[in-house]
């Protein structure tokens, strides 16, 4: 349903003044980590109860996610959200959450990796999924590294660009671009994540035809242009498939 689609569709405001007042954009804070998987039965039930006791009401609600494809193939992804940064500061001190972590998660956990908070940018979305459907399972992500000398409304408009002819296909679920919070510099490159929701595995068969509909909408031979014009904006990009764990994330 949109309205429960945990990892990019709709604000979630909270009953709390802080929450009602500061929440103005949609963010969700999140990072990486891999397990000892000698204990990945183990670990399973533990973050399964962790979730169930800690993460199951807003803004605190937290789902698990695979990397089955992609540099980063068998991390894990910790999606927390969305939530403000005013709702990180009204965060209740919670000795029994930290005590669980620290008795039942970490030991299990043999590296940290990515702490990060992306930001659905304004406008950048496309949400065609019909309000009775099931919430997607499998995500496509698209990691775009920003050019430091490229305008950032230039940027801006070419994914706006980009937006447009996807909604042209007729073709997209859910799709949205994302902002990296903090800044990354060249040593992670994360600066921006396009995603977007895949239904089947076979949606990858599907030829958008990209071009095709790009000049039908911007004139003939206007897509050798923008091509010219992305790869300067985002110098290096990157494919990553994440799936949600029903498991972990106490769906089944």
């Amino acid at each position: 349903m949109k309205k429960i689609l945990t990892l990019l569709v709709v604000l979630v405001f909270t009953s709390s003044a802080i929450g009602e007042e500061a929440k103005t954009y949609a963010q969700w804070d999140t990072f990486r980590f891999t397990i000892d998987n000698k204990h990945a039965q183990t670990f399973t039930k533990n973050m399964r109860a962790h979730l169930k006791k800690y993460h199951q009401k807003s803004p605190l609600i937290t789902k698990i996610y695979n990397v089955t494809y992609g540099p980063d193939a068998n991390d894990l992804i910790w999606v927390m959200g969305p939530v403000s940064y005013s709702e990180l500061d009204a965060r209740p001190d919670d000795k029994g959450h930290d005590q669980d972590w620290a008795e039942n998660i970490n030991p299990y956990i043999t590296s940290y990796k990515q702490s990060e908070i992306w930001r659905v940018m304004d406008g950048l979305v496309i949400n065609n999924l019909d309000e009775n459907s099931e919430m997607p399972t499998k995500y496509i992500a698209r990691y775009l590294t920003g050019d430091t000398t490229t305008d950032a409304d230039f940027k801006k408009e070419l994914l706006n660009q980009v937006k447009a002819t996807l909604e042209k296909t007729g073709k997209i679920g859910y799709w949205s671009v994302m902002s990296n919070q903090f800044l990354q510099g060249k040593l992670n490159g994360r600066h921006f994540m396009a995603l977007s929701s895949l239904s089947s595995w076979a949606d990858l068969d599907d030829d958008m035809e990209f071009p095709k509909h790009y000049e039908s909408l911007y004139g003939k031979g206007s897509f050798k242009e923008f091509r010219a014009k992305y790869q300067k904006a985002f110098p290096n990009h990157w494919h990553e498939i994440i799936s949600i764990n029903k498991e972990m994330s106490g769906m089944e």
